[in-house]
């Protein structure tokens, strides 16, 4: 009972110190309003979506610009009313986001800590297969992938970017638990008995969960940037799939000039990815910070 009224405590702090960071920090509370904003859209938008949207085929109403048959901010070239398409495209990409972000760390979570814990020859393999995977082009080995599968669904694209992407949360975190082990607290509970798993998930994790929390809002930012990158250049998600970077495809089969005289083809997407990635990183630090005062009250 009085575990669960500590952790209910450390809840309610974490939240109140959050929300006080946040009066500290204009950028962090823009940020907030920004994204509320963003996923309002995005939620209530979705209601308005056809099912077919991905696959919508309507030569006749392609490419009209804003303001035309009803459509604000114009059509895509497949005839789908644009905003309607960005809804679409901004929730698949937080989808694969979030998707990814979370294997991410589940895996560096588990390996780093175990890895940092146990040292010895653990480390020293583990360390050689990181060293390894990180000197490897990952963005050409996911786009040789990518290319021989002819098009991803979206569910097998956040499994193969969170299984080819992990190796250097898993050293970070393994850094993290490294500069715990030695500690009198870690010591105390080996002497006391404590199992290797609960020192580590109740004693080491919630010390290094604040850099875990900005490295988990980091990822996130950087996988819907991957995505949006693969896409960009033609591999990635199947076709009928939307996602920013398959709208932003716009830009590599027009001339340059559609950057100044078609800005409604791409300006609205990039405002959504950058709000995304960068609003997502703010918010990282402002918990990161939160989470460090709520330790140091512990």
């Amino acid at each position: 009972m009085e575990t669960k009224m500590k952790k209910q405590r450390f809840g309610a702090r974490f939240i109140k110190n959050f929300w006080r960071e946040l009066e500290k920090d204009n950028l962090a509370l823009v940020t907030v309003v920004l994204l509320i904003a963003l996923f309002l859209f995005i939620v209530i938008g979705q209601f308005f979506v056809p099912s077919n949207i991905g696959t919508m085929s309507d030569i006749l109403n392609a490419n009209l610009p804003p303001m035309s048959g009803g459509h604000i901010l114009g059509t895509t070239d497949s005839g789908a009313d644009f905003i309607l398409t960005l809804i679409a495209s901004a929730k698949n990409s937080i989808i694969i986001g979030f998707g990814v972000a979370i294997i991410i760390t589940v895996i560096s979570v588990v390996a780093g800590m175990i890895i940092g814990y146990f040292g010895g020859w653990i480390d020293w393999l583990s360390m050689r297969i990181i060293d390894f995977w990180l000197i490897m082009p990952l963005i050409m080995i996911l786009a040789i992938i990518f290319s021989t599968a002819k098009g991803l669904s979206i569910w097998n694209l956040i499994l193969i970017l969170g299984l080819t992407s992990w190796p250097a949360s898993v050293r970070l975190v393994r850094t993290l638990a490294l500069s715990e082990v030695n500690r009198d607290y870690v010591d105390a509970a080996k002497i006391s008995g404590t199992p290797w798993y609960k020192i580590l998930f109740t004693g080491i994790f919630p010390n290094i969960s604040p850099t875990i929390i900005s490295d988990f809002a980091l990822t996130l930012a950087t996988s819907i940037g991957i995505e949006t990158s693969l896409t960009f250049l033609g591999f990635g998600l199947k076709q009928g799939t939307n996602s920013i970077g398959m709208m932003l495809t716009v830009l590599s089969q027009n001339s340059a000039s559609t950057i100044y005289t078609q800005w409604w083809l791409w300006l609205p997407e990039t405002i959504v990815l950058i709000i995304l990635t960068v609003g997502v990183v703010i918010l990282g630090q402002v918990a990161r910070r939160a989470s460090d005062q709520r330790q140091s009250v512990s």
